[in-house]
């Protein structure tokens, strides 16, 4: 190790101390046990490349892995990193379908899943990782953001319901390479109009648990015909407005984990400038951050062990900044097709191998949220990303809470800088 290294490892040690026990609103500050102190990083935090792990606790570190990308995606990853991986994603055909998968629907009855051909060479390498790191379970994530559309019209109705489970099963009995499923029904009640029409009821929180509850049916049924147990989960937007649709009370027992989607609380949507997967909350009654959904959670229903914090191998940005902090006014989204960039570029365009910044940007810790962003005062430019620092103090703050580990979205955004850190940050030993 070279002196700058050694210099910037003591500047992040002191910056990731600043994270982990910084300021906070006080109303949070009484919820959290007494904090104890945390081991300095034994690897460079900006190093750009996956490093070998020693997994040290049963702890949850996943990350989502996007059909779109190549499966060399999957067979370049070191097994020890990651216990769980979720394949984004299958998609419902029928009411509601996307018309991009017109073609994977083709003689597919109403409610049943896609798949085809790119399934089976993703369960083809997921078996071959598997044979190297047999401990990692995968998980067939259905739906996503645009394509939840089918669950509004099938939740509510037992028949449509069964069409719906019997795919599934059938969808793990011809593809062993994955091990259970993840729903991703991101917004019941409220789609948001994500493809032109507004679906949504109150009922839909009601429906969700049915859902679960005899999807966990099936798979048990599954489990005792192949011997073989099924993790079910679900992700989940975490602001109170859906969790207080859900019946979390019937649905958290039938769940093995509920991935908290700790992303996306700002973005070109908000009306102001907001870091958009922060830990702490940018006021005390502020409902975006990992620490109120924690809270959101725990209110309706959802034991800690079961939630997995998110991690955005993303960031968010925004144009027109004057003033770096959550509220600030802003003339429009970061430049890009929607204000995001992966990490990746991030790391390399803007960041650099220091974590300090390139290029006129600056890379500051908000105090308060204990996220990082950065700055071009002159271009007045601001992106608020996850920092390697940022991941550690979250994974920190999973351990000293209980929760079930940390994941991200998704894979292929990331330099390796991420993954390393979601391990350091639970617990896990890098291996240099």
């Amino acid at each position: 190790m070279n002196f700058s290294q050694g210099r910037f490892l003591c500047l992040a040690s002191v910056a990731l101390a600043a994270l982990v026990f910084g300021a906070r609103p006080a109303q949070a500050a009484a919820e959290l046990p007494k904090a104890t102190a945390a081991p300095a990083p034994n690897y460079l935090l900006f190093g750009a490349q996956p490093l070998r792990v020693e997994r040290t606790n049963a702890k949850v570190v996943g990350v989502y892995t996007p059909m779109w990308e190549p499966v060399a995606l999957v067979e370049r990853l070191q097994g020890d990193s990651v216990t769980h991986l979720l394949y984004a994603f299958l998609r419902l055909c029928g009411p509601g379908a996307l018309g991009q998968d017109a073609a994977r629907c083709a003689g597919k009855k109403d409610f049943e899943l896609t798949s085809g051909p790119v399934e089976q060479r993703f369960d083809a390498a997921f078996g071959r990782l598997k044979a190297r790191a047999p401990h990692i379970k995968v998980l067939a994530s259905v739906g996503g953001w645009g394509g939840s559309d089918p669950f509004f019209h099938m939740a509510g109705d037992p028949l449509k319901r069964e069409v719906f489970i019997e795919s599934s099963l059938q969808f793990l009995r011809d593809h062993p390479g994955f091990d259970g499923l993840d729903i991703d029904w991101e917004h019941p009640g409220n789609n948001g109009a994500a493809n032109g029409v507004q679906l949504g009821s109150a009922e839909d929180g009601r429906h969700y648990a049915l859902l679960l509850q005899d999807l966990r049916q099936g798979l048990s049924r599954l489990t005792a015909e192949t011997g073989r147990p099924y993790q079910l989960s679900i992700a989940v937007n975490t602001g109170s407005p859906v969790v207080e649709r859900i019946d979390f009370k019937a649905a958290a027992p039938v769940l093995d984990h509920v991935f908290m989607m700790t992303y996306d609380f700002y973005g070109g949507w908000s009306p102001s400038l907001g870091h958009h997967a922060a830990l702490r909350s940018s006021a005390p009654e502020a409902d975006d951050s990992l620490e109120r959904s924690v809270r959101n959670l725990e209110r309706a229903g959802v034991p800690r062990a079961k939630m997995v914090a998110g991690v955005a191998m993303y960031g968010r940005g925004f144009a027109g900044v004057s003033k770096a902090q959550t509220g600030a006014a802003k003339t429009g989204p970061f430049p890009g097709a929607d204000g995001s960039i992966a990490y990746r570029s991030i790391a390399r365009d803007y960041l650099g191998p220091q974590g300090r910044g390139l290029r006129g940007f600056q890379a500051r810790l908000d105090p308060v949220t204990q996220a990082w962003h950065l700055y071009n005062p002159k271009l007045k430019l601001y992106l608020g990303y996850e920092d390697p620092r940022a991941v550690i103090a979250k994974g920190r703050f999973v351990q000293q809470l209980g929760l079930g580990g940390v994941f991200a979205w998704e894979l292929s955004q990331d330099n390796g800088d991420l993954l390393n850190a979601m391990n350091f940050g639970v617990g896990n030993l890098l291996l240099p």
